[in-house]
């Protein structure tokens, strides 16, 4: 694979430059869609042309990277560059990607108590805005394990051996569920008494890098009254899985239990402190006052990274995400990927048409175009990589049965694809390149049998996240095949 060769042809530099290409790769320029469904095919062009419009071209200190912040910064942040990854990879910008997170993953260190530096600048210099020096600096601590997590999930998405053998990525995965969990008392059996202010040698209350570093959420506003945001879990309880799964893959066998065991712990502490029966939902915060209240929407945080255990609360708290407004277009950009791995696909498509909509305030934020490419790709499409074998799955998740959507020129493990879902009962993956891969065809509803060129298939049929019914047949597809699937005849 490339990936693979590109890692042992030039280290320790990681630039991943000079080697030989593989026959057919993605580029920015590859991924199309087209639809019937009213305005989505030009609302995709639209966040596909403003998202590629923030990729810079690696003649900057800094070198492959794309804006990840506030407009004008000139600069990514870890929290933007976790979440926007998934656009990115559909757009052909791993190397992009695999830059800035290996950037923010070789800058952890013990004089920043095993933080990063949160938002890092074309010139590869902390951003002067969040940061003065190692003592005095903006951090939100879920942020550790966002990045954990997200590299976890472009390894997943592009095979890319960086992510689990490179040992600046390994150590930065160590320190933060050792070391960095431990500074900052993030652990399960401490983290509900832990002192909101730590770490510091001095306290300026007024001092605006003092007295932001070490946020206990995502949520920045009113800092002194939050004590711990769902978010922080939810993020910590994916990181440790995600670890776990690294760790597998790199052949260790007693410390991935060790991470799982972590990860349920944390698991029921969301459930404990932070569900609200009065409101069929989570709260966003635990206040320093030992009371829950809310602030940010950060509930939203436990759904995108599947950390609910109880099945009905994940529903319930997924059917009150429109009843409620975030207040910023950055977290409304989580909403549909969310909402459609809920079963709540029409709200998804309406959220997806709100963020593209024109008259949106901040739709030009960075966030907003690279979610939206990322949500149309694995919510609407439904395209997932599978865990236990080099290939995908695919489920339809359009509204309406006469419509057509087809996403053209997108990338998994240097495989070039195209995908057309015809309503929600027939699908059809084109493979384009040298190599096979293993599709996972998926369909709403119960069926015994999927059809295959006249051939039928026996079916299994499995419960979502939603607690909906979905049936798949996997099918080997092989160089230059197109295949479609059906549950008619």
């Amino acid at each position: 694979m490339q990936l693979m060769r590109s890692i042992y042809c030039f280290i320790p530099l990681f630039l991943f430059v000079g080697c030989v290409e593989p026959e057919i790769l993605p580029s920015p320029e590859t991924l199309t869609m087209t639809s019937s469904i009213d305005q989505l095919q030009e609302r995709f062009d639209w966040a596909k042309a403003e998202a590629l419009s923030f990729a810079h071209d690696g003649s900057d200190p800094v070198g492959l990277w794309y804006e990840a912040a506030l407009p004008g910064r000139d600069a990514f942040c870890m929290r933007d560059v976790s979440h926007q990854a998934l656009g990115a990879h559909f757009l052909g910008l791993d190397e992009h990607t695999r830059n800035m997170l290996f950037r923010f993953a070789k800058n952890i260190s013990e004089e920043k108590d095993w933080c990063s530096f949160w938002e890092i600048n074309s010139d590869d210099q902390p951003a002067p805005v969040d940061y003065r020096d190692d003592k005095a600096f903006w951090y939100n601590l879920p942020a550790n394990f966002d990045v954990l997590d997200a590299s976890f999930r472009m390894y997943q998405w592009t095979g890319d051996l960086a992510y689990v053998d490179h040992p600046v990525f390994l150590e930065f995965y160590e320190r933060t569920i050792s070391n960095y969990v431990q500074r900052w008392d993030l652990s399960a059996e401490s983290i509900l008494e832990r002192e909101r202010f730590m770490n510091r040698e001095s306290f300026n209350p007024n001092d605006y890098y003092q007295y932001a570093r070490g946020v206990p959420s995502y949520h920045e506003g009113d800092q002194g009254r939050t004590g711990l945001g769902v978010d922080l879990l939810a993020f910590q309880l994916a990181a440790y899985r995600s670890y776990a799964s690294i760790m597998a893959t790199r052949g260790e066998t007693d410390r991935p239990n060790e991470m799982l065991t972590r990860a349920v712990r944390v698991a029921e502490l969301i459930e404990e402190v932070f569900w609200n029966e009065n409101s069929g939902s989570f709260d966003d915060l635990r206040l320093v006052t030992g009371e829950n209240g809310s602030g940010g929407g950060m509930r939203i945080f436990a759904l995108y990274n599947d950390a609910i255990p109880d099945v009905e609360h994940a529903i319930s708290t997924a059917s009150t995400l429109m009843q409620f407004d975030p207040g910023n277009v950055e977290m409304r950009s989580y909403m549909p990927e969310v909402l459609y791995r809920y079963g709540r696909h029409a709200e998804a498509l309406d959220m997806l048409m709100l963020l593209t909509d024109e008259n949106t305030s901040r739709r030009g934020y960075p966030e907003v175009s690279f979610a939206v490419i990322g949500a149309l790709a694995t919510g609407l499409m439904g395209i997932a990589p599978l865990d236990d074998a080099l290939g995908i799955s695919t489920i339809s998740r359009i509204s309406t049965e006469n419509d057509f959507v087809e996403l053209s020129g997108f990338e998994h493990h240097d495989r070039l694809l195209s995908l057309r879902h015809e309503g929600r009962d027939t699908s059809t993956l084109t493979l384009h390149g040298s190599e096979n891969l293993l599709w996972r065809a998926s369909f709403q509803g119960k069926h015994q049998v999927l059809w295959v060129r006249g051939r039928s298939l026996r079916a299994t049929i499995k419960q979502d996240l939603a607690g909906d019914f979905y049936s798949y047949a996997d099918i080997q597809i092989y160089p230059q095949e197109s295949i479609t699937v059906s549950v008619h005849q």
